[in-house]
């Protein structure tokens, strides 16, 4: 039985098996694995920042940081992001 099948598998046990299953991959299925890896990572963090957004404690906040700086761009004190400039 492997390691990960197993509840109590630390992270450290868990990327050791992962390491030897890329290495006994072809090249490009490992990379094919480590892009999936990389989604992953990255849709837990967008994840992550979903809840943090739609929590209601949060709300109050994020509210009164979006006044603020709408009123900033309006006085001209800041600038409006242009996504096609990030």
């Amino acid at each position: 039985m492997s390691s990960l099948s197993r509840p109590t598998a630390s992270r450290r046990q868990m990327a050791e098996e992962a390491a030897r299953l890329v290495d006994a991959m072809p090249l490009e299925k490992a990379q094919a694995l480590l892009e999936f890896a990389r989604y992953l990572a990255d849709r837990a963090d967008e994840d992550a920042w979903e809840r943090r957004l739609g929590d209601p404690k949060y709300a109050t906040k994020l509210g009164s940081m979006l006044s603020e700086a709408r009123r900033e761009i309006a006085e001209g004190k800041a600038e409006a992001l242009d996504p096609n400039r990030l």
